[in-house]
């Protein structure tokens, strides 16, 4: 068993929990210094959550009615991917909200193979079957955190069938169960500190405020708008569509841009299996802009979802004022 504990020196503690990161099986008591069982990994288990309703039947172009995804009250729940399963190649789209109808995770419906796995990558030197979801995790850019004890036991699912025939699809959210209620008060307090330490940081998937569809060789020019109660960290790209395009970033106030000239999509997103990930984290403002210039280049119409992996970064309840005094929040 020691074998499994990482070598550090004697006045290092490994820590009991570090976000994203596997929960050690086993730490060094700063006190003593010895090798002891972690004791927070004993109430932390993996769990999937998925729709009311396992399967989903959606008829040709339907829109399904809201379908409740539940967690019990034993315990909070902290999402760290996302997976599905769909019958027809053309996917579905998904918005994530909560009971009031406020939209929790998204500004709008996005295409499900751009927040999850499942849509199956070729790479040309498979493992996997490119129908493989559970082998090719797509981990979120910051997990959501659902505390069983503030009417966060649910999210609510509702998905758009994008096939002109009938399409049977899955969809789940799987992370952490922690059972704070079963775990003794020592270990109970440690788990609402790091609850606690999570209600400034969520994730959130961004993508443009209008649907894309290019006619053959045409362009078009879209906006994506980031709200403005939070800053915002972009973190990965993703996309799907039904050809290929050129894109170039731009942002809207200050008409930086990601790239000179427009770059084939292939080199600047990836897709839920394969996320294209920013070497830099690039951190907004509330309420900016980003403009996103496409042209076709498959000659026929072409329908393109784009969508940002993104972190909310909330104010901090004792700050009296977010943005950075004298500046102005955002894009036009």
């Amino acid at each position: 068993m020691l074998g499994q504990v990482p070598r550090v020196d004697r006045d290092v503690t490994i820590h009991d929990y570090t976000p994203g990161q596997a929960i050690p099986p086993m730490v060094r008591d700063p006190r003593t210094g010895k090798v002891v069982v972690n004791e927070l990994k004993r109430y932390v288990k993996p769990y999937t959550m998925v729709t009311d309703q396992p399967t989903i039947t959606l008829a040709a172009n339907a829109i399904s009615d809201p379908i409740p995804m539940l967690i019990d009250n034993k315990g909070h729940f902290e999402v760290y991917s996302a997976f599905f399963t769909s019958q027809r190649a053309e996917g579905f789209t998904v918005k994530l909200f909560d009971a009031k109808g406020r939209p929790i995770l998204m500004n709008r419906e996005v295409h499900v193979g751009t927040i999850a796995s499942g849509g199956g990558v070729n790479t040309g030197q498979e493992v996997f079957t490119a129908t493989t979801s559970a082998g090719r995790p797509f981990v979120w850019p910051e997990s959501f955190f659902m505390n069983s004890e503030e009417n966060g036991t649910m999210i609510v699912a509702q998905f758009r069938n994008l096939s002109s025939s009938q399409n049977v699809i899955r969809f789940g959210l799987h992370g952490l169960r922690w059972y704070h209620l079963h775990a003794p008060d020592r270990i109970a307090q440690r788990i609402e500190r790091i609850y606690r330490d999570k209600v400034r940081t969520m994730p959130f998937f961004y993508t443009t405020e209008q649907r894309i569809v290019l006619t053959g060789s045409g362009t078009a020019s879209e906006d994506m708008r980031f709200t403005d109660e939070a800053w915002t960290e972009w973190v990965k790209s993703m996309r799907v569509s039904t050809g290929r395009f050129n894109c170039r970033i731009i942002e809207k106030a200050s008409r930086k841009r990601f790239m000179e000239i427009e770059v084939r999509d292939t080199l600047v997103f990836g897709n839920g299996e394969f996320p294209f990930l920013m070497w830099e984290p690039v951190l907004f403002e509330p309420n900016y802009k980003l403009t996103f210039e496409l042209t076709d280049l498959s000659g026929s119409s072409n329908t393109i979802w784009i969508t940002l992996g993104c972190r909310k970064i909330l104010s901090d309840p004792q700050e009296t004022q977010l943005a950075r005094p004298g500046t102005s929040w955002g894009g036009e």
